[in-house]
């Protein structure tokens, strides 16, 4: 019986001194603009992954899981800037935001109003993921000032994305609140 070979560790130790390795093998410092808007993102698509476990309605968990690959395609390009190997974050992918966007919105009636999260799990977890994508944009916003990331699309879907995850909160509120009460028209991708 060959013996397994063994894979390689979680743990390096080689971030004990406060530096992590980007794609292209660079070591960076931890607290770097750029690593504060990687771990953000990191952050927002796991509370997005939470949101997506949270909901029981198949359009919102399908757009979230959709965002949840822009997100990582966003990070693999921050990480590694001049690989042109890889996939970009593009206009194809903003539009898709915001058509998205545009679909749900279409699909209800928001009154203009502050809102109070926390009506069910799924909607509160679609709004803490919506805040901690803010965050995330400002981290981007500070990387731009600090280092110009080339792609100006990184910011425009982040900050649409958020824009996103909200009208999924209320789509979630109002489906679960009244099934029928969205509208007529079904949208893009419901059952």
């Amino acid at each position: 019986m060959k013996k397994p070979t063994k894979s390689s560790s979680v743990t390096t130790k080689k971030g004990d001194t406060g530096q992590t390795s980007l794609r292209d093998q660079e070591r960076i410092g931890k607290s770097s603009p750029l690593l504060e808007a990687i771990g953000s993102l990191d952050e927002a698509s796991a509370f997005i992954g939470l949101a997506r476990a949270r909901s029981d309605l198949s359009l919102v968990k399908e757009i979230l899981l959709e965002v949840q690959n822009h997100i990582y395609i966003i990070c693999a390009e921050l990480s590694c800037p001049d690989d042109s190997s890889k996939v970009r974050i593009a206009e194809e992918h903003l539009r898709r935001v915001e058509q998205r966007a545009e679909d749900l919105e279409r699909g209800m009636d928001l009154a203009p109003k502050f809102v109070i999260y926390g009506h069910s799990e799924a909607s509160a977890a679609l709004d803490v993921a919506r805040a901690v994508v803010r965050r995330a944009e400002r981290r981007v916003v500070g990387l731009r000032r600090a280092e110009s990331p080339s792609n100006p699309v990184i910011l425009a879907y982040i900050n649409r994305l958020s824009d996103l995850i909200y009208l999924l909160a209320r789509y979630q509120e109002l489906k679960k609140r009244d099934p029928g009460a969205s509208s007529s028209k079904r949208l893009k991708g419901e059952p």
